[in-house]
């Protein structure tokens, strides 16, 4: 079963190599359109950025920065366990470089 939503998407980096990246998706925190996750970002935005890089440190066991997160329109395929197939993407923060 293929479904449209709106998530977050983020790119991290390890710190102690930059050039290994690894994405994220919020497949639990979902949106229903484009808006109301620009409206998430732009009230929680600092607490989502530390809870990624939260996640990210523990999941990959060394210590994540973000590359950029933005809200992602998606296809997801509900009864597989792939990716989603981005459709339009927001970008809300992008590291400075």
């Amino acid at each position: 079963m293929s479904t449209v939503t709106y998530i977050f998407l983020a790119t991290l980096f390890y710190v102690a190599n930059p050039d290994i990246k690894e994405n994220l998706y919020s497949y639990q925190v979902q949106f229903g359109n484009m808006e109301q996750c620009e409206q998430f970002f732009d009230e929680f935005g600092d607490k989502l950025l530390n809870g990624v890089v939260n996640h990210g440190t523990q999941k990959y066991n060394t210590q994540i920065g973000v590359e950029y997160l933005s809200c992602a329109k998606v296809q997801m395929d509900l009864t597989k366990s792939t990716q989603p197939t981005i459709l339009d993407q927001k970008v809300m923060y992008k590291a400075s470089e």
